[in-house]
């Protein structure tokens, strides 16, 4: 009897999975017969014989849904139920609730647990809320002319807020590049959406490859406007970026680029959307530090020697060198506190000490690890953007990375 009933749910359960394909297929059917941009797509086709061509079609379509190219669309539908859902529970108010979240730091902490921040509403950050038609930043309308010879800087890319790009820009942010001129443009290819401006060549010298290359004096100030104006972009954007310097030649070369590599491209913006561990590494330049009034006002500059596992390029009056450090240690216990707030863990991997020396190049003063829920993400980011803005005047590099996103482009 038990063996009937077994074999009767599971011809039940086949005949149901059959009824469900099928119905996938006939609501697939009627979308791809009114598609207008399918059937525009298919003009090229025209001349040749209709079955070939339909038999080479499917036969590429049953490639799109078998491997990890059909996992990739089972994860972004996934995610996009998931999305609807955290919808639905923002229209449920939430009771207000009141604690204590400021942490005293008096001296770097390796590992802690913080309550949990205060929260009004929920603050939904799933993929596909990035693939709705908001646009997060003001646009203006794309008045630049392409030439082959152009140069263009890589900052990132986001899920396309409108997914039928083609790979051609069609606008532009009011938002300055790396270079501090040039508008950034955004370059839609599919359902991905690139941040690139253009680089004038004649300001860099080249390579044996004929490729840009930077001098290690504008590498200084090139490398903060970088993580900069990432951290612009990702407070905004659930953002995959780039590493410093990525740069390519050519608006064809860099969406050749963009087709070969789209599966990683795609499966790297779930790794981010999934991130919940986040690294922070803050850097200080001692030169620009030094010469600040509340710095300079300890004391002249006299020859001196001081050990430290930095090599030392300048010496300076051990009282001033002494504030020097003393203000970055500061600084960087007041930038993890700030972090703290919208993180439930966090592990510390370096805090300046008082017996480090001055260096010449962007110097570590705070390496940590903090853990992020998804719902606080969006705040976090904002947090990383807010010191930025705040402590501009000391020209600290805020630089954020995930451990579970890499990509090489």
């Amino acid at each position: 009897m038990n063996l009937l009933c077994n074999c009767l749910i599971d011809f039940m359960k086949e005949d149901t999975q059959k009824q469900l394909s099928e119905k996938i297929l006939e609501e697939l059917a009627d979308k791809i017969k009114h598609n207008q941009q399918l059937r525009q797509k298919l003009e090229p086709f025209n001349d040749l014989p209709i079955e070939k061509v339909v038999d080479a079609i499917i036969d590429q379509f049953n490639y799109l849904l078998s491997g990890e190219l059909r996992d990739l669309i089972i994860k972004l539908i996934e995610n996009e139920v998931e999305s609807e859902k955290e919808i639905k529970l923002e229209e449920i108010p939430l009771p207000e609730r009141t604690a204590d979240l400021i942490p005293e730091v008096e001296t770097p902490i390796i590992e802690e647990k913080i309550p949990e921040p205060v929260a009004s509403e929920i603050t939904n950050e799933s993929i596909m809320e990035r693939y709705g038609t908001k646009e997060h930043f003001p646009t203006e309308p794309l008045d630049i002319e392409f030439k082959a010879s152009d140069w263009f800087y890589l900052l990132g890319f986001c899920y396309a807020p409108d997914s039928t790009g083609h790979g051609i820009p069609t606008k532009k942010l009011t938002l300055n590049g790396v270079d501090g001129t040039s508008k950034i443009i955004l370059l839609d290819y599919g359902d991905v959406r690139f941040f690139i401006h253009q680089l004038e060549s004649s300001g860099y010298s080249k390579d044996n490859s004929g490729k840009l290359n930077l001098t290690p004096k504008s590498s200084v100030q090139l490398k903060y406007e970088h993580e900069k104006t990432i951290n612009i972009l990702r407070s905004e954007e659930v953002l995959v970026a780039f590493p410093f310097w990525t740069v390519m030649q050519n608006k064809e070369t860099i969406t050749k680029q963009i087709e070969d590599k789209y599966v990683d491209i795609l499966r790297s913006l779930i790794d981010v959307h999934d991130a919940v561990e986040w690294d922070i590494d803050v850097f200080a330049f001692d030169q620009h530090l030094i010469e600040m009034p509340v710095i300079t006002s300890a004391g002249k500059d006299r020859v001196s020697t001081r050990e430290s596992r930095h090599p030392v390029s300048k010496v300076r009056d051990a009282k001033v060198l002494d504030k020097l450090l003393f203000k970055e240690k500061s600084l960087a216990q007041e930038i993890h506190s700030q972090l703290l707030l919208h993180a439930t863990k966090s592990k510390i991997d370096f805090m300046i000490r008082l017996d480090n020396a001055f260096m010449d190049d962007w110097k570590s003063i705070l390496s940590s690890r903090y853990t992020v829920g998804k719902d606080k993400r969006k705040n976090f980011f904002k947090s990383v953007r807010s010191i930025q803005q705040e402590y501009e005047q000391y020209k600290l590099m805020l630089r954020v990375t995930s451990p579970n996103v890499r990509i090489t482009f």
